[in-house]
């Protein structure tokens, strides 16, 4: 088949003091891409480093680069503003600490022209900054033409497999499609790729999958969501649970293995509210605080139905029973035990 050497591609990049990667890779792996029709486009995010000064400076130097200024806003709201100016006719998001092939875009431009595809999907590689232990997440290769074909192997082949696939990253979409859905990322701090993609779902008609592994994203041992302490944080964990209820029912998808990881990753995340972000160094110190925050998130109706869910469907070992039982009694002194006590116990025994 013949290709057009064209369509323009709009990689969106959000920026929030991030100066020191934009120092060490000048995004490199996005300006040397084999594919040169490219918008580049840089939002910061308020930030409050060297990071305007370095857009400036990377924008002279590349007139591919345009940039978007906001008010700190978050991920989400950052991407919003990245499509809200988008021309191109395909959109790729890249977060400015990861790599990707070089040959990431013109691959994906030649599959879109190929296939006539709403979106693509690829391979990862994950690799843990402190181990520097490498993984990588193979996709069955398909040519799914319709929304049908997609449904019938989501859950197996695009959902429940390990490390996830819940990311903007590895996703190559066109432009018009995404319009068309009206599709834009939500407010919160974190997790907001899963439910971008998953309004997409219910209306793709065609996309493809590469087996090939693309992108390269790195675990960092600080920077990342389980590092920081957020308000509410309860409150994400509740609107993923509730994205993924509603993308069922939306997408009529009544299979029980998914509804049962909806559970458990709210109670995932329930469990991560309480035990690291209550007693985050940068929460409040106040023990009265802290017994009112567990005690309030554990009060939350859907909370409560998730530990019902849980407590019925569990194998647990003796840790995870303990705690359970604690969060279901909403006992703080009791939970604020088991943490000091398990934690005291790994650090004696750690390997």
């Amino acid at each position: 088949m013949d290709f057009e050497d064209n369509g323009k591609v709009s990689v969106i990049i959000c920026l929030y003091d991030v100066a020191r990667y934009l120092l060490d890779k000048g995004l490199s792996c996005v300006r040397n891409q084999t594919w040169h029709d490219l918008e580049i486009i840089l939002v910061n995010d308020g930030s409050t480093d060297e990071t305007p000064d370095i857009c400036n400076k990377l924008a002279a130097e590349d007139p591919r680069i345009r940039i978007v200024n906001k008010a700190n806003g978050g991920l989400g709201s950052a991407r919003n503003a990245g499509l809200d100016v988008a021309l191109g006719d395909f959109v790729w998001f890249y977060d400015v600490d990861d790599d990707a092939d070089l040959d990431l875009v013109e691959k994906n431009v030649r599959w879109m022209q190929e296939y006539s595809t709403d979106m693509n999907i690829f391979g990862i590689r994950f690799t843990y900054s402190e181990s520097g232990k490498t993984e990588t997440s193979h996709f069955k290769e398909r040519l799914l033409e319709s929304n049908a074909e997609l449904k019938a192997v989501f859950l197996d082949e695009l959902f429940l497999v390990p490390n996830g696939n819940g990311f903007a990253w590895n996703k190559f979409y066109r432009r018009s499609f995404i319009e068309r859905t009206g599709a834009r990322f939500g407010g919160q701090r974190i997790q907001q790729d899963e439910l971008f993609n998953l309004k997409l779902y219910p209306f793709a008609e065609r996309v493809y999958v590469s087996s090939l592994p693309l992108y390269h994203y790195y675990f960092y041992d600080s920077g990342n969501n389980r590092s920081r302490y957020i308000p509410d944080r309860i409150l994400i964990y509740e609107s993923v649970y509730d994205g993924i209820r509603n993308f069922m029912k939306d997408w009529q998808l009544e299979e029980k293995r998914l509804e049962s990881n909806a559970y458990w990753r709210f109670y995932q995340g329930i469990e991560t509210s309480i035990l690291f972000n209550t007693f985050h160094p940068d929460a409040p110190s106040s023990r009265k605080w802290k017994r009112e925050e567990v005690l309030r998130i554990l009060s939350r109706p859907k909370v409560v139905h998730c530990l019902d869910f849980i407590s019925a469907n569990n194998h647990f070992g003796i840790e995870n029973r303990l705690f359970l039982a604690a969060y279901r009694a909403r006992c703080y002194p009791a939970i604020s035990f088991l943490r000091w006590s398990f934690n005291g116990l790994r650090k004696i025994f750690k390997p």
